[in-house]
This record gives structure tokens, C-alpha cells and sequence, in this order.
């Protein structure tokens, strides 16, 4: 992979890469936003950079200089503003969920450290909440700092320009949940995200012509690193989607040439393209012919496929050529049909820990099914491979975390002895292609179809909150329409039961039962977690959990699988 290369530059850290993006592409748009009347407003790169440097100079006046703070609220330019003012000028930033209930918000900032916090205008009630007597900042007044660092800046404070950054250090701290006694937060420094959006680009050509259309949450490294510092290297744009209600629209509107998703959205899309050319008087056998011919003509063909689905290609604006993938597997199907309809579909594989990406997809490859190939940079090798070839996965690399923080034995479990980040994946090789394929999951994280993960120990420490459950085990299912929920089997305290007047002898125990838990859930559970995460599912089990010896539950034991 090191001879497909892309000559792209170096960079060490976020600094870098933001301020030689200036130099090179200083006059290209950087953001389209909507003003307050919905006309589109141009960015540029120059103007991006001054609001950087104006931001972090105001936060810096207010003592924040190499301090941690949090950046929480739905997608926006004041978002990215607030992400790069924290990482470029002025300490560590902490994003976190703003899908996360208060208390989860409130042990990240704990857990953390944070000195202070910026939050959109829609987390008011939640930030309230959390009691947080450290600095606090509303989207609505960075205006008016970025208006008051200018001023800062004009009168001689160099508290930017003087600014250092170890590139090597923490940069980025990310908690890959938010329950206490679960929160884990994954180290990451400037330089691993850095050589993450390099290592990318070295395979994947982004170019300044190109535009993106974000939807995935910042938080999470997929879409930061990506959908944002990958972009700004590049000389490129971007946009938010403002809904998923909205997004075809703003398709239309905003015109992307690359778009980042999840596979439940691509399925969506898959279903809606289907319907919309298949409505058409000989819209089959339109399919039928066009993806013969393309077929012919290789998978992907920029020239005839858009003009043979040029229907298609309209709803998304006309110019989407990228598909990015990541989070969950991608429909065999939906990945072709995509490809045929003149889309390149690149999956991508990687964790928080990886900064994300680890494996990709690239120019030169594509293949269903498969996650692709070592980023350039990256060594990758499967621990303990059984007669199949499939054992755990297992990364080294320069994106590759510096630890979980305050947590030295969880950092040590991670890693093998060798220095390879443990991902707790299952993979095997596709030695056709050469290609990584991943079969399973080693870990317990349930992963919901629209790539959300959840982890069952979070669940299972509120469940255990309640005296009268003994043991009990969480885990992802299936509903009546095959998405992924997460279900919980309960083995209940009978004495404490009793307490409450459910005796083991009343012939009815076990509407009572399921009413009881089914209440503590709905209370007590679900109220404290965000939708995603919500117990759907409660089986009460007659008899102890099949345990190791150590007494830790054995989620894979065919016992504790079936349903009583």
C-alpha cells in the first residue's frame, strides 16, 4: 500500500494542519452556513482562522490556558469554531454526547476535569442540571467573545501566538460512555489525530472542489476527524445537515461531493433510490440494463453511470461521488447497487482508540464486505487466529491512543505485549483481495443499526441499583422488524421480593414480577439514559447465570442465551 500513495503534506498536529491549510487555501470556503434570513453565507479559511485565534485568545483571558474544556451541542460551525479554538490555542477539549442525561454529562465533566464548558443553546436545562460552578459559555455569546478576543488580539495579547502545544501530549480526551464506574476516557493526542487524517489521505483523494455534508455527531472521532479536520486539510467545505427529516433537501441544496454515514442511512437511501426509479414507467428493467452495463464496464464508472441513473444523482444534488462508511457492517446489496449507480462506497473501520481509522477502503480497491486494508502508517495483525483465521484484531500505528485517562490497568489490558492496541474484534483475511474482514465481536458492545454503541456493563450497573435483582445481563436483540435493541435477563432476589409482597408462592409471581422490573426499567433505567440505549426487552430467568470461576456472568454460554 506504501507505493498507492497520494503526495500529500506532513502535519504533527491540529495547529498545523488548520494553519497551513490557511496559508495554501486561505481564500476558499471553508463553511456554508444559513444567516438568520436561511441565505447560504461563505466561510473562508482566513476568516475561519481569525475566529480561531479570536476564540482561544478569549478563553485564554479567562484563565483557561491549558485547561480542559468541554464542547457539547448538535452540529454546527460554532461547534468546529469552539472544537479548534480549545485544541489550537488554548488546552484540551472534552466533546462529549449531547444526547447524554444530565448525570452522565455531569461524571464526564467530573470524571474529566473540565474547567469549563460550552454547550448549545438546547442543553441549557441539561448544563443547569449538572451543578457546574467551572466557566460556562452558551453558543449564543461566542459572537460576542470572538467580537471581545479581536479586540484582545489588537491591543497586543499574544496569549495565541505564544501558545505551545505538545503534540505528543493529551489533546483530546473522549469518554466512550458517561455511567458512573463505567466512563472510560480514551486519551488522544494532536498527533494521533494528525497522522490519522494523513495516513487517510495518503489513499483517499479529497481535494479543494470538494464539499461535504455533515450528519454524524462531532463527538465522536469518526465524524471530527473526518467529516472535519480531514476536510480542512484538504482545502474543502463544509456544510450541516440541520435534520435528517430535511437532508435530501439540503442535498439539493448545498450540492456535496462527499458524505459520511452510518449503514442504517445508506439502507434508507438504498430503499428510497429503488422506489423513486422503479415508479417510473420501465424503471426495472432501467435498473435491470444499467447495472449490466456498468457492470461491463467496471463497478464504478464516472462517465456513463451518472448519466444512466442521472434521476439518482439529481436527489443528491448532482455531484456526490464519496460514500464514507463507518460504525457498523454495510449491506452486500445496498454497498453494489450504490457502486453501480456511479457512488464509490469506501467502509472504514476504526475505534475512539484508533482516532478513528485504522482500516479503510481506498482509491484503487473497494470490496463488499470487507473493511479494506491497514491505513499507511498502520500494522495490523489477528491475535490467536483459530483453523479459519479468524482471531482478534489487533492495531499499531501513530493514531493509536495514549491510554485511558487515570486508569493504568485498563490502559495495560489493552495493549499486548508487543505494543498492538487491542480491539476486541474478531477478523479474519479475505485473501482473495487482501482485505480485512470482521466477523464478530470479542467485547460485549452492542452495536444498534445506526451505529450507536452501547455498552452492557453501563446498563447493568443502573439495573443493579435495585435490591430485588440478583443477577442480571444485558445484550442486543432483535425486534419483530430486525433492528438491534438492547434486552435485559434478569435473575430476581425472591427475598427481597417478599419484602414488597411478591411471595415465590402467589400463583400470579410473574405478572407481578415482569410489572415490578418493567416499572424499575421505565424509572429508573431508561430515564437515565439517552434513547438509543433504552432497555426494550426484560426475560426473567428461574435460575443463576452460567459463571466463571471468578463469578463473572459468561455472556456467550449457551444457557445464559436461552430464554427461560
Amino acid at each position: 500500500m506504501e507505493k498507492f500513495a497520494y503526495n500529500v503534506r506532513n502535519v504533527c498536529s491540529i495547529r498545523e494542519l488548520i494553519e497551513t491549510s490557511v496559508d495554501e487555501f486561505g481564500s476558499n470556503s471553508a463553511f456554508l452556513v444559513k444567516d438568520k434570513h436561511g441565505n447560504i453565507v461563505h466561510i473562508t479559511y482566513k476568516e475561519f482562522f481569525s475566529e480561531i485565534k479570536a476564540l482561544s485568545t478569549y478563553l485564554c483571558s479567562k484563565g483557561l490556558e491549558n485547561k480542559k474544556v468541554a464542547v457539547i451541542g448538535k452540529n454546527s460551525y460554532e461547534w468546529a469554531l469552539s472544537y479548534m479554538a480549545v485544541v489550537c490555542g488554548t488546552g484540551i477539549v472534552v466533546p462529549i454526547d449531547k444526547e447524554l442525561k444530565a448525570p452522565e454529562i455531569k461524571n464526564i465533566l467530573e470524571l474529566s476535569g473540565s474547567d469549563a464548558v460550552i454547550y448549545a443553546k438546547e442543553m441549557q436545562e441539561k448544563i443547569d442540571l449538572c451543578e457546574f460552578d467551572g466557566f460556562k459559555m452558551c453558543k449564543t455569546e461566542i459572537a460576542a467573545a470572538v467580537a471581545e478576543g479581536k479586540k484582545l488580539i489588537s491591543n497586543g495579547d499574544n496569549s495565541y501566538k505564544n501558545h505551545k502545544i505538545d503534540v505528543y501530549g493529551l489533546g483530546a480526551l473522549l469518554y466512550t460512555s458517561g455511567t458512573t464506574g463505567v466512563a472510560k476516557g480514551v486519551m488522544l493526542s494532536q498527533y494521533n489525530i494528525a497522522s490519522d487524517v494523513v495516513g487517510t489521505l495518503k489513499t483517499v483523494e479529497v481535494t479543494p472542489r470538494d464539499r461535504t455534508l455533515s450528519v454524524l455527531p462531532l463527538h465522536h472521532t469518526y465524524e471530527c476527524t473526518l467529516g472535519l479536520c480531514a476536510i480542512l486539510y484538504s482545502g474543502a467545505s463544509i456544510c450541516y445537515a440541520t435534520s435528517l427529516l430535511r437532508l435530501l433537501g439540503e442535498f439539493k441544496e448545498y450540492r456535496p461531493t462527499i458524505f459520511m454515514g452510518v449503514p442504517q442511512l445508506l439502507k434508507a437511501f438504498h430503499t428510497g433510490i429503488m422506489k423513486k426509479v422503479a415508479a417510473v414507467k420501465g424503471g426495472a428493467a432501467f435498473i435491470s440494463v444499467g447495472k449490466k452495463i456498468t457492470t461491463l464496464t467496471n463497478k464504478f464508472n464516472p462517465e456513463i453511470a451518472p448519466k444512466l441513473f442521472k434521476s439518482v444523482h439529481e436527489a443528491f444534488g448532482g455531484r456526490l461521488r464519496m460514500i464514507l462508511v463507518g460504525a457498523a457492517s454495510v449491506d452486500k446489496d445496498v454497498f453494489l447497487d450504490l457502486e453501480k449507480f456511479g457512488f464509490r462506497v469506501y467502509t472504514g473501520y476504526g475505534l475512539t482508540e484508533t482516532a478513528p481509522l485504522c482500516v479503510m477502503h481506498n482509491d484503487r480497491e473497494r470490496k463488499a464486505g470487507t473493511i479494506g486494508v491497514p491505513l499507511a502508517g498502520d500494522k495490523v495483525k489477528i491475535v490467536n487466529p483459530n483453523s479459519d483465521g479468524i482471531g482478534e484484531l489487533a492495531i499499531k500505528g501513530p493514531n493509536v491512543m495514549l491510554g485511558y485517562y487515570n486508569d493504568e490497568e485498563a490502559t495495560k489490558a489493552a495493549f499486548d505485549d508487543e505494543g498492538y492496541f487491542l480491539t476486541g474484534d474478531l477478523a479474519k483475511i479475505d485473501y482473495e483481495s487482501g482485505h480485512y474482514m470482521i466477523v464478530g465481536r470479542l467485547k460485549n458492545m452492542i452495536v444498534t443499526d445506526n451505529g450507536k454503541k452501547i455498552f452492557p456493563e453501563e446498563i447493568e450497573v443502573l439495573l443493579e441499583k435495585c435490591s430485588c435483582i440478583k443477577e442480571c445481563m444485558a445484550y442486543g436483540t432483535l425486534n419483530d422488524i430486525d433492528e438491534t435493541i438492547v434486552a435485559v435477563k434478569i435473575f430476581p432476589n425472591y427475598d427481597e421480593l417478599e419484602k414488597i409482597g411478591i411471595c415465590k408462592e402467589d400463583p400470579e409471581i410473574e405478572g407481578k414480577m415482569q410489572s415490578f422490573f418493567l416499572e424499575f426499567v421505565k424509572n429508573k433505567v431508561n430515564k437515565n439514559l439517552p434513547g438509543y440505549k433504552a432497555v426494550h426487552k426484560i426475560t426473567i430467568r428461574h435460575r443463576e447465570f452460567d459463571k466463571t470461576t471468578t463469578q463473572k456472568i459468561k455472556r456467550m454460554s449457551k444457557d445464559n442465551l436461552l430464554d427461560d
